[in-house]
């Protein structure tokens, strides 16, 4: 097979930008070439990616420069930290052998620093490899057990069940895209199992990745032995200052939800709009979802496809244009420190308050007229106020109502045990409700740069496409159309690697522009592979908790809860992990 240069260039960009647009027939390839293709999609996986950074921070964590990035070279003054109630159990010199000895095997903040580092690295490719190796011996399997020719056979030749699990393993878990067949994934379409092994590896590769790789460290540290425990301490608090795979706990959750949500939006458009089209009447409505789920998940990251989706409707392309350009981590991509930081402010307000009786003023009667005018969205200087500014002073009212029922909540006192419980569950509630608004006014707030500063290349870039190919476009050939063009711009942009196609083409529709558009388009393969890369770097330069304040806090931990059990087996039996659950 004949291959250009720029078609070469153009290929390994998008393996390595984990796209899989293709402007050559992968499974033309000879071995040699598809073994290479697979070397490199490997190698820029982002589960792989990320782990130099881990390694040189590990290597330079002793240095100077290491040690001011941990921010660990000023010594630990449990004199001054109001936060440590125990912090005169640390000069208590009349603890028994045992405990001093207990809490001598804990590791010095180098060592805490080195083996976090360490341990982000062993768990990352733990748990890559457990993925792989799991859906490479389901498909194998599988493939195995059902040799025929329709599932195995490419150019008049058989191929080893294993080799196409291999390659489909990894180009799953990667979001190549790229598959050993000339028809993609077609031939598997009503192959239910097959189906849903390849849904579950590119979600686990993709969405689910940082959700399933706090889950582990979670389950790490239940199951790691009192002293390594501070390690996964130190690796939950810091989370994406150490490694970019790791959110906070509530921008996982909400993570999660704007995945599920997506997915759930796109895959009930598909069933309104598509379900009775009549290039699936030969399909069975079971087939009908799996096919419209597999495309769903498969647009969000990965170009696979087991039915030409240029046959379904406008309305769905555009929804699937929508979601290739919407990544989640824009949706989560917010910092909370301004937000801990008022709220820790707003405590101790009312702490003092509620000393000084300052609260006793008839701020009672003032709430519910706050509350009626939050929930109203009607604005009370002028009735010509565009809906944005509606929308932005509504949350604004909120905001200062949810603060204020949390002023009043943080002055109640709490003599009753039943009292207690339902004054924490609703400080969480208005805590919870007050980032809720926090997080919708930083989405309106980083609207323009989201929808502008980025996407004005990609606007750049469908005009000079349109530009270069307008000759050989509608009406001159219908088949080449500015939702096409516009479609794999955007497939390009998101490394999802879908594309409508072109007759009589196994490629992409890339495969049949000029070759100035096919620049333009690794060009945007470059840019959406970068993207969010400064704003990522920003976090990992400042670790946020110190290794020597999180070993401090243990410390106290374990001798407090000696004090309270008086026996080193009642430590380790009733050791509770409260105080670190709150901050991750």
């Amino acid at each position: 097979m004949d291959v250009t240069y720029l078609d070469a260039w153009f290929t390994t960009v998008s393996t390595i930008c984990s796209c899989g647009l293709t402007t050559i027939d992968f499974a033309q390839l000879s071995h040699a070439s598809q073994l290479i293709m697979m070397g490199f999609a490997f190698i820029s996986g982002f589960a792989i990616s990320t782990l130099p950074a881990l390694i040189i921070k590990a290597q330079t964590h002793k240095t100077t420069q290491g040690t001011n990035v941990d921010d660990d070279h000023d010594k630990y003054d449990p004199e001054n930290d109001d936060n440590c109630k125990t912090s005169h159990f640390q000069s208590n010199l009349n603890l028994p052998p045992h405990i001093r000895a207990e809490l001598s095997r804990l590791p010095t903040p180098v060592q805490l620093r080195y083996r976090a580092y360490i341990m982000c690295i062993i768990l990352i490719l733990s748990l890559y490899f457990t993925i792989y190796t799991s859906g490479f011996i389901a498909i194998g399997t599988w493939l195995e057990t059902h040799r025929s020719a329709r599932y195995l056979m490419q150019n008049n030749a058989t191929l080893s069940p294993w080799y196409i699990s291999g390659m489909l393993t990894l180009f799953s878990f990667n979001q190549n895209g790229l598959t050993p067949f000339s028809t993609s994934l077609a031939r598997y379409v009503d192959d239910v199992f097959l189906n849903i092994i390849f849904v579950l590896l590119v979600m686990s590769g993709s969405s689910f990745f940082p959700i399933l790789l706090r889950n582990v460290v979670f389950l790490s540290r239940r199951l790691a032995p009192w002293r390594h425990k501070v390690i996964f301490d130190y690796i939950l608090l810091n989370n994406h200052h150490l490694s970019t795979l790791l959110y906070p706990t509530l921008q996982t959750r909400i993570y999660c939800c704007v995945t599920l949500t997506l997915y759930s939006m796109s895959i009930g458009i598909s069933l309104l709009l598509d379900l009775g089209s009549k290039d699936l009447q030969q399909h069975s409505p079971g087939i009908r979802f799996i096919i419209f789920l597999f495309q769903t998940v498969n647009l969000r990251f990965c170009g696979f496809q087991t039915f030409d989706i240029s046959f379904f409707t406008t309305a769905t392309l555009l929804v699937y244009i929508l979601l290739m350009a919407t990544k989640p981590q824009m949706l989560c991509a917010l910092d909370e420190s301004p937000f801990e930081i008022y709220w820790l402010t707003l405590e101790a307000q009312a702490e003092v308050d509620a000393e000084t009786n300052n609260n006793a003023t008839d701020r009672s009667d003032s709430i519910p007229m706050m509350l009626r005018r939050a929930m109203s969205i009607t604005p009370t200087t002028s009735a010509e106020v565009s809906v944005l500014k509606q929308m932005k002073g509504f949350l604004r009212r909120q905001s200062l109502a949810t603060k204020e029922l949390a002023r009043k909540e943080f002055s109640r006192t709490m003599d009753d045990e039943r009292y207690s419980l339902k004054h924490s569950k609703r400080i969480r509630a208005l805590r919870f409700r007050l980032f809720l608004i926090h997080f919708i006014r930083a989405l309106f707030k980083h609207t323009f740069d989201f929808f502008v500063l980025t996407r004005t290349w990609l606007f750049v870039f469908i005009f000079l496409i349109c530009a270069i190919e307008y000759r050989r476009m509608s009406p001159a050939n219908p088949d080449i159309t500015l939702l096409k063009i516009i479609f794999e711009i955007i497939s390009a942009f998101g490394g999802v690697g879908m594309s409508l196609g072109y007759p009589d083409k196994t490629t992409s529709f890339a495969s049949i522009l000029s070759s100035r558009s096919k620049i333009i388009l690794i060009a945007t393969m470059l840019m959406g592979r970068h993207r969010g890369l400064l704003a990522s770097m920003k976090d990992q330069e400042v670790i946020e908790y110190s290794a020597v304040n999180i070993l401090a806090r243990r410390r106290e931990d374990y001798i407090l809860q000696y004090h309270k059990s008086g026996t080193r087996e009642g430590v380790v039996k009733e050791e509770s992990d409260d105080f670190i659950t709150v901050h991750f």
